[in-house]
Parts: structure tokens; sequence; C-alpha cells
């Protein structure tokens, strides 16, 4: 991979994460659980999923200017993502003002949660359709993992109170992270042949990724494991593990 290509993956991995934190945070309101002063800390965290994704945008535009190409990836996922930040706005400008019902600013998170479902479905059908398994993985990952992980680490920050959610989001992050070892697993005896011919960049992603996956995942699971309460600087050091797990990922497969 080129140095362009990492960036346009770093832009694709900040825009999962953002979307598939979002799902739970999302899905964390519309449930009622959190009481006005966890609801309202929460909405002051809600900018921060907005930034990523601007993040991701800016990065990807900016790389392919520098590049003076078009960008053939897949400019429906674009379109998405430009699509939730202004609905975010909305949604954020609507809910400090109170402006209108609650039943409305409650609609604008379900269609923000549907958008955001449909931007999943989209970007793994894209590369489902190309062939593109490893990324397939790399995306289950990103969203899955990487999003419930950053999830948690938001309600953390805004000291939420649903403790089912200290048990649910770990056990489902351990659950993705077996899954993707399970597949980086499957063809390592060809990197390792590769190694032989002297490709060895394929190999030692592969190791960097796999590793990093399992640190973060045994941060995660903590203070499952320790019965105590979840710390948010050990929340933000899996997050980081968790980036680089899915960006030396898409360097190996």
């Amino acid at each position: 991979m080129q140095w362009n290509d990492w960036l346009i993956v770093l832009a694709d991995v900040l825009a999962q994460f953002a979307i598939g934190a979002f799902i739970i945070i999302g899905g964390v309101m519309l449930s009622g659980k959190l009481c006005f002063g966890q609801h309202d800390r929460v909405m002051k965290l809600l900018p921060l999923i907005s930034w990523l994704l601007i993040a991701s945008l800016l990065i990807r535009e900016a790389t392919l200017m520098m590049l003076s190409r078009i960008n053939v990836a897949n400019s429906g996922a674009v379109v998405f993502v430009l699509v939730f930040v202004a609905l975010t706005l909305i949604y954020s400008l609507c809910e400090n003002r109170l402006i209108g019902k609650e039943s409305a600013r409650k609609s604008i998170v379900v269609i923000m949660l549907l958008w955001s479902i449909a931007y999943i479905i989209d970007i793994l059908s894209f590369s489902a359709n190309h062939g593109n398994i490893g990324n397939v993985i790399i995306i289950i990952f990103s969203v899955g993992f990487g999003g419930s992980l950053l999830a948690h680490a938001m309600l953390v920050k805004a000291q939420h109170k649903v403790d089912p959610l200290n048990i649910t989001l770990p056990v489902f992050g351990a659950f993705i992270a077996v899954v993707v070892l399970i597949v980086a697993s499957l063809d390592v005896a060809t990197l390792i042949e590769q190694t032989h011919h002297d490709i060895l960049l394929p190999f030692i992603w592969r190791v960097i990724s796999i590793g990093c996956l399992l640190i973060a995942t045994g941060l995660w699971l903590m203070a499952l494991l320790t019965k105590t309460k979840p710390v948010l600087s050990m929340l933000a050091c899996a997050c980081t593990l968790a980036l680089i797990a899915s960006l030396t990922a898409s360097g190996s497969f």
C-alpha cells in the first residue's frame, strides 16, 4: 500500500468507528434509560461523532485533491456521511434549543439510526460486490468492535447508569474479536510462505493487527474480569489500539 492508500483507509475507518458508535449511543438515547443529567452529558459528547466524520471527509478529499484524481472507490459512502453530519447538526440544534416536541426530536434520532444502517449495508455490499472479502471483515470489525468500544468510552465519560451495557458491550466486542481472529488466521500460512519470497509487509501488518486486537480486547474486558467499573483511560487506549488494528489489517488482506 502507498501512503495515499493509508490515508484513504484511515478516513474510512474513522467514519466506520463513528457510525458504529452512534448506533449504540442512539439506541441508548431512545431507550429512555438515561436521566436528564446523563442525557445532557451524552449530548455534549455527541459532536465527537460529527468531528470524526468531518475529519474522515477532509482526509479523504484532501488526499484525492493532492493526487489530482476523482474518488472512484465508493462515492455513495461520501453522500451517506454528508447527510449524517447534517442530520447530527440539526438534531443537536433542536435538542439544545428545545425546538419542537420531544417526539419530533426522537424521530430525527430514528432517521439517523436508519441512515446509519443503510450506510453500513451500502459499504458492505460495495465491498462484497467487488470481491473484497478482507475489506468486509475490516468493516465488520471497525463498525462492530471499534464503534461499540468508542460508544462505551463516550458513555463512561458521560457517567451513564445503564449497568447492563458494561457487560453487553464488552461481550459483544469480544465476540466480534473472536470472529475476526478466526478469519485473520485462515491465511496466515500463505502470508508466512510469502515471507520466503521476501514479501514481508503483509505478514508484519497481520501480526501487528492481531496483537493490537488482542490487547484492545483485553483492556476492554479488564473491568468485567476484575468486576470493577470501566476506566475511561483504559477504554481510550483500547480505542487507539483498535484503530491501529483496523489500519494494519487493511495492509495485510
